[in-house]
């Protein structure tokens, strides 16, 4: 949600995510390159203090990365550098710069 407040001089922006599944034990988290990323966020496994905790700070994490997409996305489309940012920075193999114009 993104709402203008403060009488339009901030934004309040906020995500709501009901049902995200996220695990730090078990599954894939054992692999390599899942487990250096879990530990680096400091949620590897499971929480000795308070059962759940790791997954719920997780949670939390990748709903933040959520939210900072989508106040990216909104700036850029507000900017008008959707489009051109996309021409810019494309992978692809095919000629797209006729697009542009």
């Amino acid at each position: 949600m993104m709402e203008a407040v403060n009488e339009g001089k901030d934004l309040h922006i906020s995500v709501t995510m009901p049902s995200i599944e996220v695990g730090t034990v078990g599954g894939g988290t054992q692999l390599a390159s899942q487990s250096a990323c879990l530990n680096l966020l400091g949620v590897k496994g499971a929480s000795k203090e308070t059962p759940g905790a790791n997954s719920r700070m997780l949670a939390t994490i990748v709903a933040g990365a959520v939210l900072a997409g989508e106040l990216s996305l909104m700036s850029a489309l507000a900017a008008g550098q959707l489009v051109k940012s996309h021409m810019k920075y494309n992978r692809s193999s095919k000629d797209v710069s006729k697009a542009s114009s």
